[in-house]
């Protein structure tokens, strides 16, 4: 074990705590304890055999500077994130542990002041919190993160991964501060955790990678037992899909005060295949169009969102015991040219009720081709976000053909609806359908 010793009148640590985790890992590994304390890091390259212990009473800070983590450069780009501040790569048997705080320095990641479309300015070149990339039994648990400037748990091309009782309170107004990524992960277990971002709580995807090494499946992933809080997608596969994503289990989740509590979404390729939602409880709300999302509890939507790839293969999705209340509609939308298969929703119990802003009345479908452009008007949007159309709407969003339901499905085949109630206004509000269920299958 060994306990870091700051300089004498310095909280910078990131030499002194680099050169511990050399030492350990040399040495066959072992534990370093961060002292109790406010101390600062650039970035550290935790490394086979360490656990990084952060007791009740430390707080380990990211720098404000985006160069102190260049030695934080990872493989996987996000956004326009290329650095880390915790990263690991080929390593093995490594952890994150302990009561204390890992901390974002969230608020130094703005580039002005102020709200653009309902978000703060970040800057473009924000570090993520962990990048572990091509890492093997891996750990990270009751640790407590704050104020991500990105992405919070970025984990690429792992195996055999324990997350657990973890908890991320993000800025609810700071853009892609994701809680936890699964990327091309196998064998993850996530339990006991809490969430709180601007953007979605987990997401099981499968990026683009520029290393050939890093491009496998994502599959065998399960998450339980969790409170989950989101502006965004709380619990998303996608939306980068490159490779197969395949046996995921969601199951015991309460999700609160989001915009879409389960969403499938499909986009590059890949095919996603044995995905399970089961016993929750969800409150999903309406948000500005700046983000995706119209108060759905469930969305599985496939098509292509590069002209000419063909869309993803979406087959055998359960949906099972969900209840709560939700300000959207239920939504399985496939292509024309390669629809969904194989949708069970059954035991489905939810309240349905009109939203602030009548996001309801349109049926959201982004990210859409459009979304993927280069803008020279902020005013027309923001890439991979949404883009105004001429008219002044939104692409991606249109009304519902037919008003506003309790359950949308087209271009999908094999779906079962069985004992699902959902409970709506009386007299509906105007522009709902008076159809519960629009099913054309």
């Amino acid at each position: 074990m060994s306990v870091i010793t700051p300089l004498e009148g310095s909280d910078v640590i990131t030499d002194i705590l680099q050169n511990a985790i050399d030492d350990l890992s040399a040495s066959g590994g072992g534990r370093v304890t961060i002292p109790r304390g406010r101390w600062v890091a650039g970035a550290i390259v935790l490394k086979s055999g360490v656990e990084l212990h952060v007791p009740m009473g430390a707080v380990l800070a990211c720098s404000k500077d985006y160069e102190d983590f260049e030695a934080g450069t990872v493989s996987v780009i996000a956004e326009d994130s290329d650095r880390g501040f915790i990263v690991a790569r080929d390593a093995e048997n490594i952890s994150i542990t302990g009561k204390g705080t890992i901390h974002g320095s969230g608020p130094d990641w703005c580039s002005r002041e102020g709200l653009f479309d309902g978000v703060k300015w970040a800057k473009f070149h924000r570090p993520r919190m962990v990048v572990f990339e091509a890492c093997q039994n891996v750990e990270i648990s009751d640790v407590t993160f704050l104020e991500a400037p990105m992405w919070t748990i970025h984990l690429v091309a792992c195996k055999q991964i324990r997350v657990t009782d973890v908890s991320i309170l993000n800025d609810m107004l700071m853009p892609n501060t994701d809680g936890v990524n699964f990327d091309s992960c196998q064998d993850a277990f996530m339990s006991g955790c809490k969430i709180v971002a601007a953007d979605d709580s987990v997401c099981v995807k499968t990026c683009d990678k520029l290393d050939p090494a890093l491009e496998m499946a994502a599959e065998r992933i399960n998450v339980t037992n969790c409170h989950f809080t989101s502006r965004s997608c709380s619990v998303k596969i996608g939306t980068e899909t490159h490779q197969d994503v395949r046996d995921v289990i969601f199951s015991g989740l309460t999700i609160t005060g989001t915009n879409r509590a389960f969403g499938v979404m499909a986009r590059d390729g890949g095919t996603i295949e044995r995905i399970r939602f089961a016993n929750s409880t969800v409150d999903c709300s309406q948000a500005p169009h700046t983000y995706w999302g119209s108060g759905e509890p469930i969305s599985v939507v496939s098509h292509s969102r590069v002209p000419g790839k063909a869309p993803s293969i979406v087959r055998d999705v359960a949906i099972q015991g969900i209840s709560g209340r939700c300000e959207g509609a239920i939504v399985v939308h496939g292509s024309p040219d390669q629809q969904i298969e194989n949708v069970m929703i059954s035991s489905v119990n939810l309240r349905q009720e009109a939203g602030e802003f009548s996001h309801e009345l349109f049926l959201d479908l982004r990210p859409v081709p459009e979304d993927v452009n280069d803008l020279d008007d902020p005013e027309m949007g923001r890439r991979n976000c949404f883009v105004r159309r001429p008219d002044g709407g939104i692409f991606g969003m249109d009304p519902y053909p037919n008003g506003f339901p309790g359950v949308y499905v087209r271009n999908a085949r094999e779906v079962k609806v069985e004992q699902v109630q959902i409970d709506r206004p009386s007299p509906l509000p105007e522009g709902w359908s008076e159809q519960t269920f629009d099913l054309q299958t």
